[in-house]
């Protein structure tokens, strides 16, 4: 398939001829040739080997005969005399040809026709120019793969090709073809041994009518057939064989795809320093393929360079990812689409080429990939239109029902996962399962039984226990005569366990936790993420049985692993294991405050132990951000930004090796390679020391950034010293299955309470009372009155039982999850209360009610963690300007055209005046969004009065309005986005 074919017979022999008279002659003319190599073409083969046989192998041969003497068998010497001279003279013949033929060691245009190239990768999280945000929901995927229904006959075509027999009295070549199409039906089918069997049998017929060429393809196919099975070793040595046999002349090109396959796998093994080794080969024999002068190399690069510049690409890719270089591998995945996009007009030059559907499946692969890397990075919107992107491309091109297909319908459903959107997730998985259990691939495939793991652990995550049972119960059938060892990597899981808790099937999850807590640590050991969790889920079932202090010395043990490793978050593909460790971690804790706080009495220290516990499974995105923001503007040294941005390359790295730890550890023992186990391990322990080291010496050099980027989370000491005289925090945590809230003042004891409400039953209570606060109403006598007995049991649910930790304060910071975040609790009445519907002036009766705002200014912050980040960040530039502010925008062009037409003046309703009841209701800030799939700025009304408030404001901290105020038309993205905004202090 390269280039580079073998010197001939003739060639060999005719080295030895004869050829006094023509060595002057010859020296000279390859002087005269290597002089004269900017011409392209300007050397032939033939004259390459002409010339090297008179400058190199006759003068070598004559002195090697010399040597030899008059004596012994003279053509036995000349044969001994041939083949040594033979490497210098293919070392001639190359020289020549590169110095008059050669290239430089540039890639071939991606495209013929000028065609641009992929996008950049956009620097830091800013969004790619001309980014369109996703849709906010699937409606538009779900339609797709809703109006598609199976269709008989391809279904029956597709059987019937898989059961089809060979013909009598068919050539080698043509069986060999045969075998290939049964087995790729069989494949499709999910029927992989079958598909193995007829692959190694197009195999033997390949190699027996003498079509190597092919040969290598069918190995190709054995070897995505035994990655199917599970026989990682099997593949590898598949593929390692392929790179031995086409490392030979004229069939180089078979090394790139073989080298990408084997690197793959090795990755999957763990062996990331041999599957650098194939990546560095490639790149040499690339340099090779580039620059050679050899007619063969030049005419293949040509027509299959661009195949083989994308095999590269998705080699570095994969190692990129391996070591944690998300964004370098998500341009390398770009890249690598884009080649094999651009390759796909060259096929037709290609003997045995690969369907163009195979092609174009392999690039809509690396755009998933492209999309996993954003996910990674936290650019989950970006990543979103990627996978949409990928999935609609191969439901174009291939349809619903084709078992590649479910790849890329998981694909979108773990960036949902990771979203939170755990419903529509859903739908994705159960649509998934229905085109292969349409496709006759049964439930006991691999495809098949993880897509149930999963959806059973996406059915947990909504509390949708007794589905989840269910569905893990089809698991348990499909998976009964599995290996034993096979079968337990999706039998045990903390998912799975939770649910039979939930489902009060309390010993069998018991004794299933004990068996995953003995598994995970003989895998991983008692210090990693997985045994800890692993022990945090036995402690919440002895809790459930009644064995408490057992329950407490489990927890004990578990926690201080589980938040440690909680930080080092490792990068698993399958995003419900990432989601279940965050869920686990959540359910351990707040299973355990719930002990404490039922087996304690309520006193300063139960308080004081359990406060910082809530902040660390509470808000850590919005922390993580927080501390980022804040880190940033920290940096001002150019030395501390070296030695940061070294520690978080670090720290990737690491994620990305316990990621691929915990891939490599859920193979079966036989399937890893416990080399590479203990390599990776290995790596990751030498990875950890020098972040460890980079911390240390952050630590020792800017003491106060340290404490800033790492921030533990915080004691009942460490707020009250944040806070100042008059401040206290009030920190709720909402759960699953109770709820907890703690009063801390700035001096004196700490309040804490178990609240008896789920984080679901004060979400109704606050949708209830936002409803007088969005109100759907037409007119203002229709906005219907604030629910102040529901405020009232909301505030006596919530803050009642900690109103001594707040009693000497006039300001409250208040920390939360859930719903309640949602609501300004400003508004909730401190007493009983009544209005009078029918007052007048209209909402005159309010003025009575005692809301929480008379008595404390609130403020919400995301974590406790946060306000201690925002207090100790460096004060501002001194010289700032006091403000700069952007209001009433132009969200559409219609509103442009309005604002331009002639002032009119607004008036305000006096709230005294009669007709107040009969004014209609217009909310400045209330798009319509029922119904809508895609939101955009265009659907935002206008903000007309915010430009007299900011007028005012800016007034009031004696600024120049015209000055310091964007309004209208210069209240738009590209101002806001290019203007320096640190030299003011609002």
């Amino acid at each position: 398939m390269s280039g580079t074919r073998s010197l001939s017979p003739s060639y060999a022999c005719d080295i030895a001829k004869p050829l006094a008279g023509h060595v002057a002659a010859g020296l000279i003319a390859l002087f005269a040739v290597l002089a004269g190599s900017e011409r392209a073409s300007a050397l032939s083969k033939e004259q390459a080997i002409d010339n090297c046989r008179q400058t190199v192998g006759a003068p070598n041969v004559r002195a090697c005969m010399q040597g030899m003497g008059k004596g012994g068998d003279r053509e036995a010497n000349l044969a001994t005399c041939r083949a040594g001279v033979l490497p210098k003279m293919k070392a001639c013949v190359m020289a020549a040809l590169n110095a008059a033929n050669g290239r430089a060691n540039v890639a071939i245009e991606l495209y013929k026709d000028g065609k641009p190239k992929a996008d950049a990768v956009v620097p830091g999280n800013a969004l790619p120019a001309g980014f369109v945000a996703p849709p906010r929901t699937i409606a538009d995927i779900t339609a797709i793969l809703d109006s598609e229904k199976p269709h008989p006959a391809t279904l029956a075509k597709l059987k019937a090709s898989a059961d089809n027999e060979p013909g009598k009295n068919i050539s080698q070549a043509d069986l060999a073809e045969f075998y290939i199409e049964r087995g790729t039906a069989r494949s499709a089918l999910g029927r992989n041994m079958e598909a193995l069997a007829d692959g190694e049998k197009a195999l033997a017929a390949a190699l027996a009518s003498g079509d190597g060429y092919f040969g290598q393809r069918i190995r190709q196919f054995i070897t995505l057939q035994k990655l199917a099975l599970g026989d990682i070793k099997g593949a590898l040595q598949i593929s390692q064989f392929m790179i031995k046999d086409a490392n030979r002349p004229g069939q180089k090109g078979y090394l790139f795809n073989a080298q990408r396959i084997a690197a793959n796998i090795l990755v999957q093994m763990g062996d990331i320093p041999q599957a650098e080794g194939y990546m560095r080969q490639s790149l040499a024999l690339l340099h090779e393929a580039r620059t050679s002068g050899m007619p063969g190399w030049r005419t293949n690069y040509t027509t299959k360079g661009r195949a083989w510049e994308g095999d590269v690409e998705a080699i570095r890719a994969t190692i990129f990812e391996a070591r944690g270089q998300f964004r370098e591998a998500e341009a390398a995945y770009a890249k690598s689409r884009e080649w094999r996009l651009a390759w796909i007009p060259d096929m037709k030059y290609m003997e045995h080429a690969p369907p163009e559907g195979q092609v174009r499946g392999g690039a809509d692969g690396d755009l998933l990939s492209a999309g996993r890397m954003k996910a990674k990075q936290g650019r989950l919107a970006e990543a979103e239109v990627d996978v949409r992107n990928a999935l609609q491309s191969r439901l174009k091109a291939q349809g619903k029902y084709n078992p590649q297909t479910t790849q890329f319908v998981m694909g979108l459903a773990n960036i949902l996962i990771e979203e939170g959107r755990y419903e529509e997730a859903e739908k994705l998985a159960r649509t998934a399962l229905d085109v292969n259990r349409t496709l006759s691939i049964g439930d006991d495939a691999q495809s098949n039984a993880q897509i149930l793991s999963q959806l059973g652990a996406i059915l947990t995550f909504q509390r949708k226990l007794a589905e989840a049972a269910a569905v893990y119960a089809e698991l348990d059938k499909a998976i009964a005569k599995w290996e034993p060892r096979r079968r337990e990597v999706l039998e045990l899981n903390g998912s799975r366990i939770n649910a039979m808790f939930a489902s009060g099937q309390t010993q069998a999850g018991l004794e299933a936790a004990q068996s995953l807590l003995k598994r995970e640590i003989a895998r991983v050991g008692e210090k990693h993420f997985d045994a800890a969790s692993a022990r945090g889920i036995l402690a919440v079932g002895l809790m459930r049985a009644g064995k408490n202090p057992d329950a407490i010395r489990e927890f004990k043990a578990a926690l201080p692993v589980l938040l440690a490793a909680s930080r080092e978050n490792a990068d698993d593909d399958d995003a419900t294991i990432v989601a279940g460790r965050s869920q686990r971690l959540q359910g351990i804790v707040e299973a355990y405050i719930k002990l404490l706080a039922n087996t304690q009495s309520a006193s300063g220290d139960l308080a004081a132990d359990t406060f910082s516990l809530a902040d660390s499974i509470r808000g850590r995105s919005v922390q993580q951000a927080l501390t980022a923001s804040g880190a940033r503007a920290s940096i001002k040294d150019p030395v501390l930004a070296e030695l940061v941005r070294n520690e978080q390359d670090l720290g990737k790295q690491v994620s990305a090796q316990l990621g691929l730890l915990n891939n490599i550890l859920a193979l079966p023992s036989g399937q890893r390679d416990e080399k590479g186990v203990k390599g990776v391990n290995a790596s990751i322990e030498k990875l950890r020391s020098d972040r460890d080291k980079a911390r240390a010496e952050i630590n020792k050099r800017f003491p106060s950034y340290a404490d800033l980027v790492d921030p533990k989370p915080p004691s009942v000491a460490h707020i009250q010293a944040t806070l100042v005289d008059g401040e206290a925090m009030l920190s709720f945590y909402f759960g699953r299955d109770t709820s907890f809230v703690w009063a801390v003042p700035k001096q004196g004891a700490v309040a804490f309470a178990e609240i008896k409400a789920t984080s679901g039953e004060i979400e109704s209570k606050v949708r209830k009372l936002r409803e007088a606060l969005e109100p759907l109403a037409a007119m203002i006598s229709d906005i219907p009155p604030f629910d102040l007995k529901l405020g009232y049991e909301l505030y006596s649910t919530l803050l009642k039982p900690v109103e001594a930790g707040g009693k000497q304060s006039k300001s409250l910071f208040v920390v939360t999850n859930g719903a309640l975040g949602l609501f300004p609790i400003s508004l909730l009445p401190t007493a009983q209360a009544q209005i009078d519907a029918n007052d007048d002036p209209l909402f005159s009766s309010y003025r009575e009610v005692p809301w929480l705002a008379r008595k404390y200014a609130v403020t919400m912050v995301p974590s406790s963690a946060a306000l201690r980040t925002l207090r100790q960040l460096p004060p501002g530039k001194p010289g700032r300007g006091e403000l700069i502010a952007f209001g009433d925008p132009l969200f559409s062009a219609e509103q442009a055209a309005e604002a331009a037409k002639a002032e009119t003046l607004i008036k305000l309703a006096d709230a005294g005046a009669v007709t107040t009841r009969g004014m209609p209701l217009k909310r400045r800030s209330s798009p319509k969004l029922e119904g809508v799939d895609s939101a955009e700025l265009a659907m935002l009304p206008r903000l007309p009065d915010t430009a007299d408030e900011l007028k005012s404001i800016a007034l009031a901290l004696q600024a120049d309005p015209s000055k310091v105020l964007k309004l209208g038309k210069n209240a738009n993205e590209d101002v806001v986005r290019t203007t320096d905004l640190s030299g003011f202090k609002v």
